[in-house]
This record gives structure tokens, C-alpha cells and sequence, in this order.
């Protein structure tokens, strides 16, 4: 059984590819994400070990299967179809790949995929933070679409580089979306329902100065991911949002009676100017214009 390091398959594949009869076609998209579509050209299987160390979340879509993956006392078997989402630095696997093998995977560091995904990163849980391997959940249709689009791509190689960018957004969008809780609302308990109009209470008690969502959780007893898909599902708005609209609609009001300065310091900001483009951005037009009645 042919041994590799993660790093060196998809840093050198003309190496490690070769050895194992596969193809890699790589493409480093940004700082932190790269996209690779791999492809066998043997008419065998193959079986290898591979050592994964670095700390990229492998996302993948599966083409071809099945193919069976152990690692930490874990047995994944894949089908033509699915998709996995991987992260496990440090671990070591044991795959077999069947005859005429084929996925698309994008490899993106745990700050990249924040950074990109904003509250859509949550959906994976804490178990990002000790390594985890899970298959994607659903029928996740749309994120298969969106990998054979960006195969597509990947396989021409006069396409140009964004446009592959693109495509690989959406399939990590889609992709990610196969792990979000479906109808998450209909599933509170009456009890969690309290609790979370309590910490909307509670996060608006003073516009000037809310608690942390950590403060908020502690408060009310919720953890951290429950409070923040709790204000998705039954306020519409992440626990930022709401508490940002609340204050610029309260800055509005105030607006009518003081001045741009002293409306900005009473909400709790230090620097004017960053109050003026909160609030730009929330009514498309400057707090000042407020004062001259522009905004009704």
C-alpha cells in the first residue's frame, strides 16, 4: 500500500499523483484555499495511506465510488454522489479508491472559511475546533451541481482563473449548506423560545453598550451556538444584525432632538465617523441629511 503526506500530494502531484496513477489538477485560488479535482487513470483500484498534516477543512464531492476511508476508528464509506466535509490534522487515513475514481475538493484553513462564510461557519459546530470527519446531510443536489460545474472548469484549461473562483464559492456555499438544520425554528422548545426573547431583552436593554453573544450566553443559559442559530430561525437576523438595526432605528429617533455628535456618543460611539457610516449603511443616507429632514 503506497504511504503519502497531504502536503506533498497536493504541493508536488506530479510525485505523488504519478506514483499512485492518479491525476491532480491544482489551482490555489487565495491565501488559505486551494481547489483540486483528481481524477484516476488506472483501470485498478487503489489502495494507499495518507498522513494528513496540515490544517485545512477538506470539502469534497465524490463522482465516481464507492470509496471506503478509515481513520481514527472511524469507517466512512462514500458513494457516487456524496459529500464530506473533513478536518483531522495530524491524523492518518487508510482509503481505497475504486476504478475510474473522481472528486473535487476544496482545501481552506478554519480563518479562511470564517472569514468567507461569516455566520454560515457555525453550522459546523464546535467539532471544528478538535478535527472531525462527517458526510454531508441531505440530498445537498445543489452543491453537486455546483462541483460539476467547477470540475468543468478545472478540467479546461483555458478557463479563466475567476471563474473557477467563482464556481468553488459555490460550491462551498452549497456545500455548507447541506449542514444547516432544516426548519431549525420548528424544532425550539418552548422553553429555548424564552430563553431567546429573554437574550433579546436582555441585548437591547442598552443600545450604548451590549454584552458579549459570550456574556449573553452565560445570562441565559443558552451556549453560544444555540443562541446565535436561535436569533436566525426566530428573529430573522443574526444577534449583530438585530442589535444594529435596533440601534440605528433609535438613532433616528434621536436624531430629531440632538445633534449628529451627541446622538453618536449617546449610542455608545467614540468616533463620529464611524457612527455616520453605520448608519449610512442602514438608511442610505448620512446622519446629518436626518437633521435637514431628508429621511422621514
Amino acid at each position: 500500500m503506497h504511504e503519502f503526506r497531504s502536503s506533498d500530494f497536493f504541493g508536488n502531484p506530479s510525485s505523488a499523483a504519478a506514483v499512485l496513477g492518479l491525476d491532480v489538477k491544482i489551482v490555489r485560488l487565495q491565501p488559505g484555499m486551494t481547489v483540486s479535482l483528481v481524477s484516476s487513470r488506472g483501470d485498478t483500484g487503489i489502495k494507499a495511506g495518507a498522513h494528513m498534516d496540515n490544517e485545512y477543512i477538506h470539502c469534497s464531492c465524490l463522482f465516481h465510488g464507492p470509496v471506503d476511508v478509515a481513520f481514527g476508528g472511524q469507517d466512512v464509506r462514500l458513494d457516487t454522489g456524496n459529500l464530506l466535509t473533513s478536518y483531522a490534522p495530524g491524523e492518518r487515513f487508510s482509503m481505497h479508491l475504486p476504478k475510474g475514481h473522481r472528486n473535487v475538493e476544496i482545501m481552506v484553513t478554519p480563518e479562511t472559511l470564517s472569514a468567507l462564510a461569516g455566520d454560515t461557519y457555525d453550522v459546523l459546530g464546535e467539532g471544528i475546533h478538535h478535527g472531525f470527519c462527517l458526510r454531508g446531510a441531505g440530498c445537498g443536489r445543489r452543491a453537486r451541481d455546483a462541483a460539476a460545474r467547477l470540475a468543468r472548469l478545472l478540467e479546461n484549461e483555458g478557463s479563466p482563473r475567476l471563474l473557477i473562483h467563482a464556481a468553488a464559492l459555490e460550491f462551498l456555499a452549497w456545500h455548507l449548506d447541506t449542514y444547516r438544520p432544516k426548519a431549525e425554528s420548528e424544532t425550539l422548545s418552548i422553553r429555548e423560545r424564552k430563553l431567546l426573547m429573554a437574550a433579546r431583552e436582555r441585548l437591547l436593554q442598552d443600545l450604548s453598550d451590549p454584552p458579549t453573544i459570550a456574556e449573553l450566553a452565560r445570562e441565559t443559559g443558552l451556549n453560544q451556538l444555540k443562541l446565535k442559530r436561535g436569533f436566525k430561525a426566530v428573529f430573522g437576523h443574526s444577534i449583530y444584525a438585530l442589535f444594529q438595526r435596533e440601534r440605528m432605528d433609535r438613532a433616528r429617533e434621536l436624531l430629531q432632538r440632538h445633534g449628529v455628535t451627541e446622538t453618536a456618543m449617546m449610542l455608545g460611539y467614540s468616533n463620529v465617523s464611524h457612527f455616520s457610516v453605520a448608519f449610512r449603511k442602514q438608511f442610505g443616507v448620512l446622519p446629518r441629511e436626518v437633521r435637514r429632514g431628508v429621511l422621514e
